[in-house]
């Protein structure tokens, strides 16, 4: 059952990455099918993320009311039905509305799945099985961008839009397949159920489940801004916001523009960089997954932002003083993989993962589900409004500005934090009840917060 979990993970995230990011190559085609200037563009591709902002909230709603399987497979259909009426849209309007519903499968992923799978899986797999979510976000970028240097010579979008139902099939049947979270059937005191739904996840091995901490019942958003649960909401959230103000989501979604700005020529050249940075985008993210639960969180975020901010701002200079020569070009190319690998390593996967383990079991749903719907709303914001900051302030102070940020990132990873790696969702929210600081909550139960942490390497 492990293997189908993950298989769903897999799908789920592979769905997240190609409906977001095939917008990259299609966007040239299809301004050219419905005459959009540079603010529909911005429209076109925030459209998808806008849905993406209204189904990760509607997710925590309906997961709070019906559970976590239903909201998956709920999910799946819309993946399955936004391909086609994407590919079958002959206007602009009728592809902002496809787009949009596709969308709100992306938001409801986003939330429900990692919120599965750190419920149902092995302690000692959570965080590589919660970060094959972001490992497949990234294959399924670099599937679009394929897709476009298939497609693009030929100008058949429609291919590229309606691809995805393959993998949207695929997850829709083991969404099916598998059994209810027995922490969800526990909060609602379906103890009989919950067990058998244990039972089906481990072949009736280990089939004592984990106490709940309380016997707290079922919460909603309220609860997250109290005294004890509001830092962790501003941790959760705080890191998805992050991630998507550092500006990959413009180098994701603009990358074919990005690389015309930066010299490569013809119709396929910026396609083919693209398709270079999405792999490199895999790449890393494969060795992120390996490190996340032999490393640990802490250390992969300060060691990814520091070269992201590093070569955001190097990419700026770059950009400022040496536009159009062949060394600037390189520079800005090599910058952009840096960037690319250490945001996969960091601030990549470990937003999803850190969001599945810090809220309480009671608010679980509410707490991804807002979590998640900041990313997606700072993703439109940032969507929208890079073509507009690259028209008026040009490229290299734009990235400049994201470098900024990634700073900033820094300095909150630092502050917040903690190390969660190894320890059982129970034991984070035994501390979260206990009143500890959320850069503690990581802690073992008999360890005090005036204690060295020897393995964070800080005195708390």
């Amino acid at each position: 059952m492990t293997a189908l979990i993950a298989a769903i993970a897999a799908m789920s995230g592979l769905l997240i990455g190609y409906s977001t990011a095939v917008i990259a190559p299609v966007l040239d085609l299809i301004t050219n099918r419905f005459g959009l200037d540079s603010i529909m563009q911005g429209v076109v591709v925030s459209s998808v993320l806008f849905g993406g902002l209204l189904g990760s909230l509607a997710a925590g709603a309906l997961i709070r009311r019906l559970g976590e399987r239903p909201v998956m497979i709920a999910t799946a259909l819309l993946f399955v039905i936004g391909p086609i009426g994407s590919a079958c849209a002959g206007s602009v309007g009728a592809m902002l509305v496809w787009r949009t519903v596709l969308g709100l499968a992306v938001g409801g992923a986003t939330m429900v799945t990692p919120l599965y799978v750190s419920e149902t899986a092995p302690v000692h797999l959570r965080g590589g099985l919660v970060s094959i979510i972001q490992l497949a976000i990234t294959i399924g970028i670099l599937l679009s961008y394929l897709a476009g240097t298939a497609w693009t010579p030929s100008g058949w979008w429609q291919a590229m839009l309606a691809v995805g139902l393959v993998p949207a099939l695929l997850m829709l049947l083991g969404a099916l397949a598998v059994p209810e979270s027995p922490r969800w059937l526990l909060l609602r005191g379906r103890q009989t159920d919950a067990e058998a739904a244990h039972h089906r996840l481990t072949g009736g091995q280990g089939l004592t489940l984990p106490p709940l901490v309380d016997e707290e019942p079922p919460g909603d958003w309220r609860d997250l801004i109290t005294s004890r649960n509001r830092p962790v909401l501003i941790l959760a959230a705080g890191l998805f916001a992050f991630a998507n103000l550092s500006g990959i989501d413009a180098i994701l979604y603009y990358a074919p523009v990005i690389f015309a700005e930066v010299g490569f020529g013809g119709t396929l050249g910026p396609i083919l960089a693209t398709t270079g940075i999405g792999t490199v985008n895999v790449v890393a993210t494969v060795i992120a997954t390996v490190l996340i639960d032999r490393l640990g969180r802490r250390p992969l975020l300060i060691g990814g932002l520091v070269p992201m901010a590093l070569s955001l701002i190097v990419l700026a200079v770059a950009l400022l003083t040496g536009r159009g020569s062949e060394s600037a070009d390189v520079a800005a190319i090599v910058c952009l993989c840096v960037f690319v690998t250490a945001f996969a390593v960091s601030l990549g996967p470990l937003p999803y993962v850190l969001m599945s383990e810090l809220f309480p079991l009671a608010l679980r749903g509410p707490g991804m589900g807002i979590a998640s719907a900041t990313a997606w709303g700072v993703n439109v914001i940032v969507s929208l409004t890079f073509p507009i900051l690259v028209e008026r302030i040009g490229i290299a102070w734009t990235f400049g500005f994201y470098g900024l940020i990634s700073v900033v990132a820094l300095l909150f990873v630092v502050a917040l934090v903690p190390e969660t790696r190894g320890r059982t969702l129970e034991l984070i929210e035994t501390n979260l009840a206990r009143g500890h600081r959320v850069r503690d909550l990581g802690l073992p139960l008999q360890t005090d917060r005036a204690t060295v942490i020897s393995e964070n390497g800080v005195t708390s």
